[in-house]
């Protein structure tokens, strides 16, 4: 199906849009499988999907297993559900939805609402997601141990808008266990590790402010993710001469 064809219909629900059939597929790394629904540039191509995929570490590829990438125009957030969009839907709109099955988990990413780069980090945002509700309890462990130092050290930014806000109600809390606490753990570790293959990708510029992480407690949360998922080789986690 091309993008003419698709355009036929201007709304799928994308339960149905995961079922058609997909030829050609681009191979991307870990065995993953691309299509898209729009026309791309090879330079497109490569920063929405290819580049992205290629800085996401092996360990975690291998947990998620099989994963196909569908590049659609517009994701419509209706109330009979989601829907691929051949034209801007309006109204509330996501800009990632998946579907798992026991062969293949289907990735449908919106490519029309942000750049090339945005759209390749939402991947990545993605991937952290479906990994984050794979994690062993140890994984799990090591992160809230790292999260509660940062309570006690009085660190309270955060890696990004989502995770600051989930980790207000629980400053100056004594106790943080809970709903509350599960939440902002979640948020902060999809976030962080996102961050984490965002670096791995290509250089990232580190934002300052009350409302971030300091660079201190930024820098062991990385070293954490990369023990926990090791880059792949040829990728480094901090620059030549900036790993003490």
């Amino acid at each position: 199906m091309n993008a003419s064809q698709a355009s036929l219909r201007e709304n799928i629900p994308v339960k149905e849009y995961i079922r058609r059939a997909f030829v050609p597929l681009s191979h991307l790394a870990h065995g993953w499988e691309m299509h898209s629904a729009v026309r791309l540039t090879p330079a497109e191509e490569r920063t929405m999907a290819r580049e992205p995929v290629e800085a996401v570490p092996e360990s975690i590829a291998h947990r998620l297993g099989m994963l196909r990438v569908l590049l659609v125009p517009f994701i419509g957030c209706f109330p009979t559900g989601d829907v691929v969009a051949f034209s801007d839907p309006g109204g509330e709109k996501h800009s990632a939805v998946w579907l798992e099955n026991q062969t293949r988990i289907d990735l449908v990413v919106a490519c029309r609402d942000f750049d090339a780069h945005d759209t390749g980090f939402e991947l990545l945002a993605s991937v952290a997601e479906l990994l984050r509700s794979r994690l062993t309890p140890s994984e799990l462990e090591r992160y809230t141990n790292l999260l509660n130092e940062e309570f006690d050290g009085g660190v309270g930014g955060e890696i990004d808008q989502d995770a600051y806000e989930a980790k207000q109600p629980l400053r100056g809390r004594r106790s943080r266990a809970g709903a509350a606490f599960s939440k902002y753990r979640d948020i902060s570790f999809t976030s962080t590790c996102a961050e984490y293959m965002h670096g791995l990708w290509h250089d990232v510029q580190i934002r300052v402010g009350p409302e971030h992480l300091p660079v201190p407690a930024l820098r062991k949360r990385m070293i954490l993710m990369a023990e926990m998922f090791p880059p792949n080789a040829g990728y480094r986690l901090f620059a030549e001469g900036d790993e003490g």
